[in-house]
């Protein structure tokens, strides 16, 4: 072992020890020929069965870094052997850890993380593809990341780094730290630039969050869970990075980097934008592939330019709604009406618009005029007749009306509707029996988890949910049932991979599970149940942000009230001034806001309380035009009346 003092080789004088391992220490030491500071790792060898593997892991370490040659990599100058120790001269990082730096500030600004990810990209990238075989560097993680005084990252400890060999089926060792681990790697599976990238996001994750897999909830969540203030682009790069299914990750750093460069782009906005362009693009597929199969069965005798005609108008009025232009589109589907009034695709269409459009009463009595002139025979067509029993069924929730069209449906071409009038009878029934209800629900699912995985199957699990969730007060583990279904669900729409139906459900089953979550989560007595399902609000609730379909507002206001139901009472006011902040002229953020801040000060004792933050809410919230007609405003106002507070 060196002493202070001790000179190795005749030129390097040990200095000081700065960093202890189990096989080695590492010294500051001066290299007296050339007046520079630099590092010695004394590697030491013990009686352990495993030193061998560590000090060979070692000594591999130093062999890998001489042949490197990279800015965020520490130079190797020299190798000793000296009587069974080995000493390995390097550069000497001035600095400290990103470990050690977070222990010191606990909270990490976001902007920082990221460029000291795009640093790391950029190294490892550098070390994937290294020719004849890529290094893998197998233990990313705070400790292991070097920050000098100038913000610029250097990597160190290689001990357990590898050359990937494509003909390796699995490794040798699976050394690492397990918090940080890639699953693959955890189970000795071949490891490859991927398993650098997950632990790259675990790492990231770590610093913006504080949060470690090695304690609860010993599981990844959306970073904006813990503090909605984070980039939601990082938030889509981390969970990218962590997916427990190396294809699903990013696949090299190259990649990875480019998203963290241009992070901007990936928010709510942009996604929308992209989400659209995705969508048209399916509907030109769907229109494609559809002229394609006509071309070779036909139509029922119609002439195959006909049969497109009305297709093509029937798709471009698909990229009219898609686009946000309900009204062109409505005028694209009667156009296609005129030139096929007996196929009901077009009908359909059109009342889904006015039903998204919220004038459902309005789309049936347009169908319904069409259908009194009979025009075309629509008024025999069993899907329609179906689709506005269903309107009236799942969005009137008007029973005997939904009956009346049931009954005119041949319920050997659509076997469902079987099932619906029965539900119907009974939910349109006074005095409902909630057992038999029940166990009608429970016939239906049974009976649909029968049925071909296709939009029907899908159109029947939505219909239940919405059935769950309006009788939450009434059967007991509705929540439940609701998530069960909309699960089952989600499944299909994954199998079906139909970007037409994302569209149409994904928002919507979102929207249910949060709801299901949240109300479960305020009815549930075991408080650690309650928590996680609190926090999957949260989460489908955020997921919800991404769609254009819903009020952001609104949905931000709902996550800092669960905040409050969870005791996360420092978060939710982050969550409502970060409302008012980007929504300043919305009342309900500034009500809940002064209506928390005033519970706070009367919690606290007489003596202690102070009411300028209150205030300070109130009088920034009188500014807002039409305040004094909200209900909410007004609560709040009488409240600060009742304790003298002006």
């Amino acid at each position: 072992m060196l002493e202070i003092g001790d000179i190795v080789d005749g030129r390097y004088e040990v200095l000081k020890e700065i960093g202890r391992g189990g096989m080695s220490v590492i010294y500051l030491a001066m290299d007296n020929r050339l007046n520079k500071s630099l590092a010695i790792k004394d590697i030491r060898k013990r009686k352990e069965s495993n030193s061998e593997i560590l000090i060979n892991s070692l000594v591999v370490e130093a062999n890998m870094l001489k042949r490197l040659d990279h800015g965020s990599l520490p130079r190797i100058y020299d190798i000793i052997e000296d009587e069974g120790d080995i000493y390995v001269v390097m550069d000497y990082i001035e600095g400290e850890s990103l470990q050690e730096k977070f222990e010191r500030d606990r909270i990490v600004p976001a902007e920082d993380v990221i460029d000291w990810a795009i640093q790391l990209c950029d190294v490892l990238d550098y070390l994937h593809t290294r020719k004849p075989n890529p290094i893998i560097y197998r233990d990313m993680k705070p400790d292991n990341v070097m920050l000098t005084p100038d913000n610029k990252i250097k990597l160190i400890d290689f001990g357990i780094a590898r050359e990937y060999k494509a003909e390796n089926l699995t490794d040798t060792t699976n050394l690492g730290t397990k918090a940080y681990a890639a699953p693959e790697q955890v189970s000795g599976v071949q490891t490859d630039a991927r398993t650098d990238i997950y632990s790259l996001g675990v790492t990231l994750y770590h610093l913006v969050t504080g949060k470690s897999l090695n304690e609860p909830p010993f599981e990844i969540r959306p970073i904006r869970t813990w503090d909605p203030s984070l980039p939601e682009g990082l938030e889509y790069i981390i969970d990218k990075c962590t997916q427990t299914e190396p294809d699903k990750r990013y696949q090299n750093c190259k990649e990875l980097a480019y998203d963290l460069e241009n992070i901007d782009k990936l928010t709510r906005g942009y996604k929308r934008v992209l989400y659209r362009k995705v969508s048209v693009f399916a509907v030109l597929v769907l229109m494609f592939l559809t002229f394609s199969m006509t071309a070779v069965f036909g139509y029922n005798g119609m002439k195959k330019e006909h049969f497109q005609d009305y297709m093509k108008v029937v798709n471009e009025a698909s990229i009219a709604l898609i686009n946000g232009e309900e009204t062109n589109a409505i005028g694209l589907l009667e156009e296609a009406i005129l030139i096929d009034n007996k196929r009901p695709d077009a009908y359909i269409n059109l009342l889904d618009i006015y039903i998204s459009m919220d004038e459902t009463d309005r789309g049936i009595a347009k169908i319904q005029s069409y259908m009194n002139d009979k025009y075309g025979n629509i008024h025999r067509n069993n899907e329609l007749l179906f689709k506005i029993g269903m309107t009236y069924f799942d969005v009137n929730r008007d029973y005997q009306s939904a009956l009346k069209y049931f009954g005119q449906t041949d319920v050997e071409e659509i076997e469902a509707v079987e099932f619906y009038s029965s539900l119907a009878t009974t939910m349109g029934s006074l005095n409902l029996d909630y057992d038999q209800f029940l166990e009608e629900l429970i016939d239906f699912e049974e009976y649909n988890d029968t049925l071909p995985n296709d939009v029907k199957k899908i159109e029947n699990y939505n219909a239940l949910a919405n059935i769950f969730l309006s009788y939450r007060g009434q059967i007991e583990d509705a929540n439940s049932m609701t998530i069960q279904v909309i699960e089952k669900a989600q499944k299909i729409l994954e199998i079906l991979d139909d970007k037409q139906l994302d569209v149409l459900y994904l928002d919507k089953f979102e929207n249910k599970l949060a709801q299901s979550y949240y109300s479960r989560a305020i009815i549930e007595s075991d408080e650690k149940k309650s928590r996680l399902d609190f926090s999957k609000a949260i989460e489908h609730y955020t997921t919800l942000l991404d769609f254009d379909t819903f009020s952001s507002e609104e949905i931000l206001e709902t996550i800092g009230v669960i905040y409050i139901e969870m005791g996360e009472y420092q978060k939710a006011e982050q969550q409502f001034k970060s409302i008012i902040e980007q929504y300043p002229n919305y009342i309900a953020a500034h009500v809940q806001l002064g209506n928390m801040l005033l519970d706070k000060e009367q919690s606290k004792p007489e003596d202690e309380r102070s009411y300028s933050a209150v205030k300070k809410v109130y009088k920034n919230a009188s500014r807002i035009d039409g305040i004094n007609d909200d209900d909410g405003y007004k609560k709040l106002k009488k409240r600060l009346m009742n304790f003298d507070i002006q």
